[in-house]
């Protein structure tokens, strides 16, 4: 975080730094996209104001001002510039909201708030970007993690029931109904015979229940046709092989790895690691909702995938993908009485 101490300490450099990463090729107008806009007097938080002509025209006005935040997920924002480049700065390094309130010297529902609007744009903008696919050699492997109804007080009175003890001892396959809502995970390998290939690559999903009609429209969407394809023998991947070289390895029989005779490494031994990874990254939030689950496992999947990058290149990466949206899909989901299915989140 050593590059944003310049920042820090002056609202106004935070503003221009924050500008900066939001239209690198020069100010825009959020609205309607003209680079016809005219610098205005700063707000009292250092946030640059603008004129928009065209806008102005067409709303046959004398003005039609927008600022540094205008269509974005800061806009209704009161925080000041300043405390939004720290608080991106340690959200990026995995902390939860209490780490980052106190780190911050903010409020802790005033740092929950801010690490759901950061997830919720990465969220939108890049984990439902359409254009990312995995290719080549793709494994897909599920796993099952503890959440339920933490800071939903209504929703655990509408149950029926007494509260569930630790350590779920059920038998079958869990699901979000039992408080073990399933992930799938898909990672594409990395390409050893490029030294500047990128880390594995990984595409994960929060699902209501791990069954084929659930995973087939998520595969068929995230894995280019023709990829050699790696599971173990849960037969909900039984579809793959149409369009797939689906390859599987026997956890049953205690086979775990092998290689077939075209050089193959057939294994889920990828995707077993990186659970690790993520179970590590969800402890520190002590107990995790349902509601919020898929937004924490995006955080994790968009820092793995540009961990291979050097800490600025991510910082800004990430502050980009949340200038690009205005955070539609958090405002639904702030209005959802209960939580939205999470089947119906991946458009």
């Amino acid at each position: 975080m050593k590059h944003l101490i310049p920042y820090l300490h002056d609202d106004q450099k935070a503003a221009d730094y924050l500008r900066q990463l939001r239209w690198p090729n020069g100010v825009m107008c959020p609205r309607c996209g003209s680079g016809a806009v005219e610098s205005r007097e700063r707000g009292d938080n250092g946030l640059q104001r603008f004129n928009c002509v065209h806008c102005a025209v067409r709303l046959g006005q004398q003005c039609a001002l927008c600022t540094d935040w205008t269509h974005s997920i800061f806009e209704e924002s009161k925080l000041r510039p300043l405390d939004w480049l720290l608080v991106i700065g340690l959200w990026q390094l995995k902390l939860n909201a209490t780490e980052i309130a106190a780190a911050a010297d903010i409020q802790e529902r005033t740092a929950q708030r801010c690490i759901n609007r950061l997830d919720g744009g990465i969220y939108e903008t890049y984990h439902l970007d359409p254009r990312r696919q995995l290719a080549h050699q793709v494994e897909a492997d599920e796993c099952y993690q503890s959440a339920g109804s933490k800071g939903l007080p209504r929703d655990v009175e509408r149950r029926d029931r007494a509260p569930r003890s630790r350590g779920i001892q059920l038998r079958g396959r869990a699901t979000a109904e039992t408080g073990r809502p399933p992930i799938l995970g898909l990672v594409q390998r990395r390409d050893k015979a490029d030294p500047d290939a990128p880390a594995a690559q990984v595409s994960l999903e929060v699902l209501e229940h791990v069954r084929t009609a659930t995973i087939k429209p998520i595969i068929a969407a995230r894995v280019k046709g023709g990829a050699q394809f790696f599971t173990d023998e849960y037969n909900i991947y039984h579809f793959a092989e149409a369009n797939y070289d689906h390859r599987t390895v026997n956890h049953g029989a205690g086979e775990y790895a092998r290689r077939d005779p075209d050089g193959a490494c057939v294994h889920c031994n990828t995707m077993e690691g990186l659970w690790s990874g993520l179970r590590n990254f969800l402890d520190r939030f002590k107990g995790i909702s349902q509601r919020f689950l898929h937004l924490r496992v995006v955080r994790y999947e968009f820092l793995h995938n540009h961990g291979h990058l050097h800490w600025r290149q991510t910082f800004e990466a990430a502050v980009r993908c949340i200038f690009s949206t205005p955070g539609e899909y958090l405002r639904r989901m702030a209005h959802q009485y209960r939580r939205i299915p999470l089947t119906l989140c991946y458009r």
